[in-house]
């Protein structure tokens, strides 16, 4: 079964406010310069329930790599109030967006093995998936599933779930275009013209062993 776009007719307002209110990356790091001022970046990302700051030129780099995976066809799992799915879509990148307990209307009710058989994806995006959820786990070991791109955060060293590196038959790399544009609640502002932010967030792509791989 294909995948179809989001619902322009019940989702229309939600992509609208997704795609328009994208910031640039620059003014992203005006925000948080500004946050450290007040509480602090950790703490205004808590309470808008931000994991990862978008910005226009973080969108272009996912949209331009998930062009070349397959068609521009993509699940995401656990994508909460769906903000990134709704960017991507603004791209032109066709996206469902699923999430156990979706924030918003264009996001479909489904836990992630129900939407994993629903939809039969080839490709796959989680965007800071609870490390616990065994969602890492049910992605990989789905056999429609040739590509994950997991978006997240290394801390203490560790990068994701075990699960991402146990699996057998799939193969890891950084995204290193997608990596230059994430900007993470974990991050943290040095204020260095040099290098004002030390950056957490990363990109990895699993790549099913022995699939065709278009990404470049």
């Amino acid at each position: 079964m294909g995948l179809p776009s989001i619902d322009a007719g019940r989702a229309c307002e939600d992509r609208r406010a997704a795609v328009t209110d994208v910031p640039a990356f620059e003014q992203q790091l005006r925000n948080m310069a500004q946050a450290e001022g007040g509480p602090g970046w950790l703490a205004e990302c808590a309470e808008r329930d931000v994991y990862l700051a978008l910005s226009r030129q973080l969108i272009d780099a996912l949209a331009e790599w998930l062009e070349g995976i397959d068609e521009h066809k993509v699940l995401e799992v656990c994508a909460g109030g769906g903000r990134l799915a709704g960017a991507l879509a603004g791209r032109g990148i066709r996206v469902v967006a699923t999430d156990v307990r979706p924030a918003a209307r264009h996001v479909e009710a489904l836990a992630a093995h129900e939407a994993l058989r629903r939809w039969r994806p080839r490709v796959v995006v989680g965007c800071f998936v609870p490390l616990d959820s065994g969602v890492d786990a049910l992605v990989l070991g789905f056999p429609s599933v040739r590509h994950y791109l997991v978006l997240g955060a290394r801390l203490d060293g560790t990068f994701g779930s075990e699960a991402l590196w146990r699996q057998p038959g799939w193969k890891a790399a950084p995204v290193e275009a997608i990596n230059r544009w994430m900007l993470t609640r974990h991050d943290v502002w040095t204020g260095d013209p040099h290098r004002p932010v030390l950056q957490h967030g990363e990109a990895w792509h699993f790549r099913r062993a022995g699939g065709a791989d278009r990404s470049g």
